[in-house]
């Protein structure tokens, strides 16, 4: 039997909240567990839910994952599941049909940070499909793009001529009236590109107040897929594990 053409991009919708379900679907933010600084931006995370299922309608050889941890203590649901949930209660806006969905959308459910985003969902590619994506599609604030391309795609080796990037700003970015976040955005920069790959007090320290649950940060949950997928990586004491960076990585 003829191996089926694994996918060729993997389009990672980031995830930052948690729709906790109910009656208005995600339309109303009461529904929603998220930060205060977030007030009024869930129409923005739906819109980020649209704009991933419009590229997987629009290219067939592509499959949409969602992408976020259980970052909060109050649910053991996930970022991601919660979107994944949100989109299928949404009938997925008519974008695309459940059938055309079929094996197309999945969650990665560990990711604590932008980082983490990028590299988990690399890698649950691999686990779901045993081959890499030719090219990544990211989907998040607009605003981020810097962060999600230029550092986090560049630490990790992904060619950036492969990645790509859809931006949806929440009000507050597009008005200018969220001066603290616009503020934020060179300080969030300048802390992965002194620290690429997240492993010092401030960065690590963040992705640990998140996991409340203390979902585990290893590369792979199972050495044999690690071993099979190519991936060089050491481990820390605090059970996370970083990429080697001075051997390429097998997306490159």
């Amino acid at each position: 039997m003829r191996r089926r053409k694994p996918p060729s991009n993997l389009i990672v919708v980031c995830c930052h909240g948690i729709w906790l379900g109910g009656p208005e679907r995600g339309f109303h933010e009461d529904e929603w567990l998220i930060a205060g600084f977030q007030k009024g931006e869930t129409p923005t995370f739906i819109e980020h839910i649209k704009a991933g299922l419009r590229v997987l309608q629009e290219d067939n050889g592509s499959v949409l994952m969602f992408s976020g941890g259980p970052t909060r203590k109050e649910t053991r649901l996930s970022e991601a599941l919660s979107y994944a949930n949100l989109a299928s209660a949404n009938a997925y806006f008519g974008i695309v049909s459940e059938a055309e969905t079929s094996g197309r959308i999945s969650c990665e459910e560990r990711a604590l940070d932008s980082y983490s985003n990028v590299l988990f969902s690399l890698i649950k590619f691999w686990c779901d499909h045993e081959s890499w994506p030719e090219k990544i599609t990211i989907v998040s604030h607009a605003f981020k793009r810097e962060r999600l391309v230029d550092c986090h795609c560049g630490a990790i080796g992904f060619p950036l001529h492969r990645a790509n990037f859809v931006g949806v700003d929440p009000p507050g970015m597009v008005d200018g009236s969220n001066e603290a976040a616009i503020e934020g955005i060179v300080e969030a920069v300048t802390q992965w590109k002194e620290d690429p790959h997240g492993k010092g007090e401030v960065l690590a320290g963040k992705r640990r107040r998140r996991n409340p649950w203390e979902i585990p940060q290893r590369l792979f949950l199972i050495e044999e897929d690690r071993i099979r997928s190519g991936v060089q990586s050491s481990s820390v004491e605090t059970g996370e594990d970083y990429l080697l960076e001075d051997i390429p990585p097998p997306w490159s």
